[in-house]
């Protein structure tokens, strides 16, 4: 069973977009059509939409006002239907695991709804759910059965396009530009070519099929002392006959070895020598200047990894290959547990390298700082309150009760704040009056400090940044550059209208020239008065009580 998925977001940033329209299909086995849901919802009022999704969306200002449900609605309308559905599902798309699925994750994160439902185990049959991505797929074709896809068709950078709507429309699923950008034509189109891809190349796809989970990944990689690892890079298929040495725990990757190369110089390197090769390998050379050795790959166990046994191997297999001699080298390094333990550490090293975590982290970038599982699972019981109440005036409660149900796990675990933080943003959203009047200002300022900063440092999109994406978008434009070619000026008027009437509601509650006191970077929630509010639509039943 499969469900496949594609959305519509504010922008690209995968921690601060926010999902303005999602379609869901769920399936069978052979990709025929069982169940189907579309939605869309309002903009939250921290977030500032980025005028490229807009435009390449069709978004107007007029359509993030007027949905009839906001972001926590549709996020507690996708769970209920995500589960209501048969387990366990391969949850599938079109760039889902680049894109959509950590987009994803952060929306469940943000309204208090489990990030991780992609993989969680079923309650039917003890299976697990797991997560493919057809581009991953078609690249993974286009590697292995080169000439089973037709594709002619460039980008805007001269290589092979394997866009949605490219791959599609040369392969016989049909797929316009003008019904490009939706979600449900999209996810209909992915269907189509996930049909297609099955049909082609059976062996490819059985294959790749059982790599969508970690798990499977990990089987792979012990039951194949060599094999191949295949990525595509600007529309060419580099792969090569790999081992696997260690693995990366920060972000769940297999570090493999190409054995092409002789290991023997590198298990004869220190720590930090392997950490700096693999920082060269990954670094980009000016044109004209040799490559440097790249004798290690990544293979990220959650992202469904292209790996190939053997004998499904030949397209990618160099001429001059040596079994033998691969075969020896990887009984090498599999017998050498030291060079195993130094190059998990030095690649330890180059993560953190390449990924500096921020000095004081938003809550949004906090979404893997997991709980221990006693406070887990007090966490998820705190949240199963909050989404279960008819009443706003009961969750105004359960905010200020969380300081004290949670006092002594906030002196061990303080990230665990965002959560608050977050019920206190959809308080704010939904239901103002049952903040005090100090609070609501202190809400207030806070919104206005995270959308108007004019620092260009900041991770998320603010109306500065907007506004100089807007300025480039028309600088391309004037130059007739082919991505905008069809945005029109009443478009782009709309806009700068757009985004100075954002400005104007809220640049009331910055800080006043002369004075002090700047707006707080998160707001606190402990100071809540109770009232009468009631949810929009609230029904006995906990599931439909969010519905308007």
């Amino acid at each position: 069973m499969y469900i496949f998925y594609d959305t519509e977001t504010s922008g690209l940033d995968k921690d601060f977009t926010q999902i303005l329209q999602i379609a869901l299909v769920y399936t069978d086995d052979d990709m025929n059509i069982l169940s189907s849901k579309k939605l869309d919802c309002r903009r939250s009022p921290w977030v500032v939409p980025s005028p490229g999704a807009l435009l390449t969306t069709g978004f107007t200002p007029d359509d993030l006002k007027n949905s009839k449900n906001t972001n926590y609605e549709m996020m507690q309308d996708i769970d209920e239907w995500l589960r209501a559905r048969y387990w366990p599902v391969v949850f599938s798309g079109y760039n889902t695991l680049g894109y959509d699925e950590p987009v994803m994750s952060q929306n469940f994160h943000q309204n208090l709804l489990d990030p991780f439902l992609t993989t969680l185990a079923s309650k039917n049959n003890g299976g697990t759910n797991s997560r493919s991505d057809m581009m991953v797929m078609v690249k993974a074709v286009m590697a292995y059965m080169p000439g089973a896809l037709t594709l002619k068709t460039k980008n805007d950078f001269g290589s092979v396009s394997i866009s949605l709507i490219n791959v599609a429309e040369q392969n016989g699923v049909v797929l316009s530009h003008e019904d490009a950008h939706d979600a449900m034509n999209d996810i209909k189109a992915t269907v189509g070519v996930a049909k297609m891809l099955k049909k082609t190349a059976p062996q490819i796809w059985d294959q790749m099929t059982s790599l969508a989970s970690e798990q499977g990944v990990k089987d792979f990689l012990a039951a194949n002392k060599i094999f191949t690892h295949a990525f595509v890079a600007y529309g060419k298929a580099k792969g090569a006959v790999s081992t696997a040495v260690t693995t990366r725990p920060e972000d769940k990757t297999a570090v493999l070895f190409d054995l092409s190369y002789d290991p023997a110089p590198y298990q004869a390197m220190t720590v930090e020598e392997l950490k700096d090769v693999i920082l060269t390998q990954t670094k980009k050379v000016p044109y004209g200047q040799p490559q440097p050795p790249k004798p290690f790959r990544m293979a990220q166990e959650d992202a469904q990894p292209i790996l190939m046994p053997m004998e499904l191997s030949e397209p990618v297999i160099p001429a001059n290959f040596d079994e033998k001699l691969a075969e020896s080298r990887a009984d090498a390094l599999k017998a050498d547990a030291g060079f195993q333990q130094k190059l998990a550490q030095a690649a330890s090293l180059a993560y953190a390298e390449q990924n500096p975590k921020p000095a004081k982290p938003q809550p949004e970038q906090l979404m893997n700082a997991e709980p221990s599982a006693p406070v887990k699972a007090k966490l998820e019981q705190w949240m199963k309150e909050f989404n279960a109440t008819t009443e706003w005036k009961q969750n105004a409660e359960l905010i200020d009760d969380f300081y004290t149900r949670f006092e002594e796990e906030l002196k061990t675990e303080p990230s665990i704040r965002r959560y608050v933080q977050f019920a206190g943003r959809i308080l704010y959203e939904h239901a103002p009056e049952e903040l005090s009047e100090e609070k609501r200002e202190q809400m207030n300022r806070y919104v206005a400090a995270h959308i108007l900063t004019t620092s260009d440092s900041v991770p998320q999109m603010t109306i500065a940044k907007a506004r100089k994406e807007l300025a480039q978008i028309e600088k391309e434009r004037a130059e007739g550059k082919p991505r905008w070619q069809d945005v029109s000026d009443t478009q782009i008027r709309s806009l700068k209208l757009y985004y100075t009437a954002i400005e104007k509601e809220y640049a009331q509650y910055l800080p006043k020239a002369g004075t002090t006191g700047p707006a707080p970077a998160t707001p606190a929630n402990d100071d809540v008065q109770k009232g009468d509010a009631k949810k929009p639509g609230a029904k006995k039943s906990a599931n439909d009580k969010f519905r308007p």
